[in-house]
């Protein structure tokens, strides 16, 4: 088993509700985590922090080739600041997730991958180079398929520029329809049967533009989000609702998880051997508790996934450094 294990920080908690970046780390490390995803966020929070400042977070979004030119150009000068701050973390990835602006203020395959371009030749300025994963997302705009994903990565052209698999994601747009009762597209299982023979041909012999998988499960939302539902906005769409608030661990069955993570994870881990970092997601309203034990309580809860997890591909992992 060659994967290294990671966890986002907003997955231990967030800031708002009390759970510093410290403590999370904290957390992590504790559980054996080898590596966090820090947030945008957390590292604005930590800037109030030490400088006081009352800097807050952007739309990270609008980069990805939003029609407004000034707010383009603002964003851009932002992603400066981003690389600077990966270098100082001693990171070398960045990820970046397709936008779920508007499609109005959203530009066309040509303006994505111009922003790509630019965005990694801006990376490539200095040492060390800061790689960009891309990550398509069932409520994204434009960019809602990996296959999507793939092809602007492609036609962008650049070494730094790669993809980043999330498994929830890729069941998100073509199993999972949380605006139904069943929750479930229609043909959802010959759907990803599709997607996963179409991902081992295409990307098995590019494997080393994935730069980063992460991988979770989701149940489905208390009642199908549309008109009339309780969690209903017209900003935003069912299957964003969705991911931001009903995603689970990797083999949480028994909260509800309803995705056929098995059989995507198989298929990214062993259909062709990835062998960098994996991450694992957590995304609900447990997050905004303000309870000092839910950093804990959520680690543990991702390290017994990680153990699930490595059962399930028999890689027979040994957990080092806690108690589960």
């Amino acid at each position: 088993m060659s994967c290294k294990l990671g966890i986002p920080t907003a997955s231990l908690g967030h800031s708002s509700a009390g759970h510093t970046l410290e403590t999370r780390l904290g957390a992590a490390r504790k559980y054996g985590f080898r590596g966090v995803e820090v947030s945008y966020d957390d590292v604005i929070r930590v800037a109030q922090q030490y400088q006081n400042t009352n800097t807050e977070p952007s739309e990270s979004d609008k980069l990805r080739g939003t029609l407004d030119r000034n707010e383009y150009e603002e964003r851009f000068q932002e992603l400066q600041v981003w690389i600077q701050v990966a270098r100082a973390l001693g990171t070398d990835m960045i990820m970046m997730h397709a936008s779920a602006l508007p499609a109005d203020r959203v530009g066309n395959r040509d303006l994505i991958i111009k922003a790509l371009q630019k965005a990694a030749d801006a990376a490539q300025t200095e040492t060390p180079h800061i790689r960009f994963a891309s990550e398509s997302r069932c409520s994204a705009t434009r960019v809602d398929k990996w296959e999507y994903s793939r092809d602007v990565i492609q036609a962008a052209d650049r070494p730094n520029l790669g993809l980043c698999l999330d498994a929830v994601h890729i069941a998100g747009r073509i199993f999972a329809d949380p605006a139904t009762p069943s929750s479930r597209v229609p043909g959802g299982h010959a759907a990803i049967d599709l997607s996963l023979r179409r991902l081992v041909k295409l990307i098995k012999p590019e494997c080393e533009k994935v730069f980063l998988v992460q991988i979770g499960d989701a149940r489905p939302p208390d009642e199908p989000v549309g008109p009339g539902s309780f969690e209903y906005s017209p900003k935003s769409t069912p299957r964003m609702v969705w991911s931001q608030k009903y995603r689970l661990f990797y083999g949480e069955r028994n909260r509800g998880g309803f995705l056929p993570m098995e059989q995507i994870v198989d298929t990214i881990l062993d259909g062709f051997e990835y062998k960098g970092w994996v991450s694992l997601e957590l995304f609900s309203d447990r997050t905004d508790d303000l309870n000092p034990q839910v950093r804990t309580e959520l680690a543990r809860r991702g390290a017994v996934s990680w153990k699930k997890l490595a059962e399930d591909m028999g890689w027979w992992l040994q957990p080092k450094g806690h108690d589960l």
